[in-house]
């Protein structure tokens, strides 16, 4: 799980999360609202995808962030993240403790643990055939 959580705000623009990404060297950041509320994620698929390739380079983040967070509390088995990512076929998960953020885990921290947790990651895909 990575703990060093790399914020931006719902009203940035498309340009200055994708500075931010390579400034931090991160594939992702925690969306905040007004108050300063962790409430979404956005990703560099995200950016990709909602923006770069629909041409929408003026949207605010809040309209292309990935929301509700999903996630789970930090005393969670590994095993347990993996099967959640493959039910929502995401690739991160958030960790609360409470009603807070505390990190991030991602597919690629659990195969990178755990390479036989793959097929749980990848159990969605294989239902979809």
């Amino acid at each position: 799980m990575k703990t060093s959580l790399i914020t931006v705000s719902e009203d940035a623009s498309v340009y200055e999360a994708a500075i931010k990404m390579k400034d931090k060297d991160v594939s992702c950041l925690l969306v905040t609202d007004a108050k300063g509320k962790i409430y979404a994620l956005v990703t560099d698929a995200d950016l990709v995808r909602n923006a770069l390739a629909t041409k929408k380079l003026s949207v605010k983040i809040k309209e292309i962030a990935s929301k509700p967070l999903i996630g789970l509390e930090p005393d969670k088995d590994i095993s347990e993240a993996a099967k959640l990512m493959g039910a929502k076929n995401i690739k991160r998960l958030v960790v609360f403790k409470g009603n807070n953020v505390v990190g991030i885990i991602s597919a690629r921290d659990i195969v990178r643990i755990s390479p036989s947790l793959y097929d749980l990651i990848a159990e969605k895909e294989r239902v979809k055939t």
